[in-house]
């Protein structure tokens, strides 16, 4: 298939890897170790361009479509994918991965399929742990199961659970992201002005991000003014900003994979009386679940307080049908942008170097967002934002 040659002799002098391959054979160690305990033979970690974010944490390997990695008992771990561009590994990020068995098929289902069921039955594997069944086209999967015979679990929880305790050298990237966000965000919040556009806005962070190192942004930059502002989610427009406009900003950079996310909501001006009320609200909870955040704590305690903020708040009541109120809103984010931990479960309980977004939010139809949002760390005793820029722009 391809001209040029991809074997690890070739593709290891261009690899570059944010940690130590011995980072990385350490997670494979404790990935075992939790197959060793659930009886599994094999575990199969799928994914795609749209979510890769398992395939980076254990390989460091973003595909261009869809990837799957095996790994066994004993034997080294092998990368499946037909994300091939024009015929050629190599130049289809295969340098990127520390994974020495990379083997590339078509891009057909069926290729894809048979290639995992001749591998999981060369090695005569008997239970598997599926990571990413979310990713796996109907196609794909019923081609597996009708070629071989094996009982399956859908092991993400377990594999998420284990991810979401970062070690110290991702706590390190993921601090280093953080900080390029914050800096971006920063750039953005100082550049508004009366008469300049969303876009231009969106620009000045979007540049301030990759001249910080950067590889990529998290996710679409959103920088919302005016009457829909409201609607939270947008892409930034040609629309000029007002005096008086509740301007809302949503960002994340993005480094080997890593990602952060923060927002910022910002007064053009004075902030009027609604405006203050709504954003005081929001900055409330953010200061007291943020204070009550450490190792030990169960996720109910900061649920239960959360609750109880909301129905102090009047703001519901006031904005009848116009408005989503949400003070623990937030997602697990590293590799992955919805990951665990889950400060929804009630059973959770943060540990140290747990990382998540945490963003209580109010966003008011024909009114505008308010959010302050901050991706932030579990320390030994307490929390950290690891997207570090003042709060209040009101």
């Amino acid at each position: 298939m391809s001209q040029v040659p991809y074997d690890w002799e070739t593709r290891k002098k261009y690899l570059d890897l944010p940690f130590p391959i011995s980072e990385y054979q350490s997670r494979l160690s404790r990935i075992r170790s939790l197959m060793a305990k659930n009886d599994l033979d094999s575990l199969i970690i799928f994914g795609d361009s749209r979510d890769p974010g398992d395939l980076i944490y254990l390989s460091n390997f973003n595909p261009f479509g869809r990837a799957a990695i095996i790994v066994l008992n004993d034997k080294s771990p092998i990368i499946v994918t037909d994300a091939i561009l024009h015929g050629e590994p190599i130049n289809s990020y295969a340098w990127m991965t520390w994974v020495e068995e990379f083997v590339p098929t078509r891009h057909s289902d069926e290729e894809f399929a048979s290639t995992l069921s001749k591998i999981i039955t060369q090695e005569k594997v008997r239970k598997i742990g599926i990571v990413g069944v979310d990713n796996l086209p109907f196609q794909i999967w019923e081609r597996l199961r009708s070629d071989i015979q094996f009982s399956w679990v859908d092991f993400w929880l377990e594999f998420t659970r284990m991810k979401s305790i970062r070690s110290d050298l991702e706590v390190k990237l993921c601090r280093e992201v953080g900080e390029i966000t914050a800096k971006s965000m920063r750039s953005a919040v100082e550049s508004i002005a009366v008469g300049r556009t969303e876009t231009e806005i969106a620009g000045i962070a979007l540049k301030t991000m990759l001249e910080l190192g950067a590889h990529d942004r998290s996710f679409q930059t959103i920088v919302n003014s005016g009457p829909k502002a409201g609607v939270k989610h947008s892409y930034p427009t040609n629309r000029k900003i007002e005096r008086g406009d509740l301007v809302y900003l949503d960002m994340g950079a993005m480094k080997f994979g890593y990602q952060a996310d923060m927002s910022r909501s910002v007064v053009v001006g004075e902030a009027n009386s609604d405006q203050r009320e709504v954003l005081d609200t929001i900055l409330k909870a953010y200061n007291i679940l943020t204070e009550m955040m450490r190792p030990g704590v169960r996720t109910s305690e900061l649920i239960a307080r959360a609750n109880k903020l909301e129905k102090e708040s009047n703001l519901r009541s006031k904005y009848k049908n116009r408005i989503y109120l949400g003070l623990m809103v937030h997602h697990g984010i590293a590799t992955s942008f919805f990951e665990f931990p889950s400060l929804g479960l009630p059973d959770t309980i943060l540990q140290k170097n747990m990382s998540f977004a945490f963003e209580p939010m109010a966003h008011i139809l024909d009114f505008g967002t308010a959010v302050v949002e901050d991706t932030i760390l579990i320390t030994e005793d307490g929390e950290e934002p690891l997207t570090p820029y003042e709060l209040v722009h009101w």
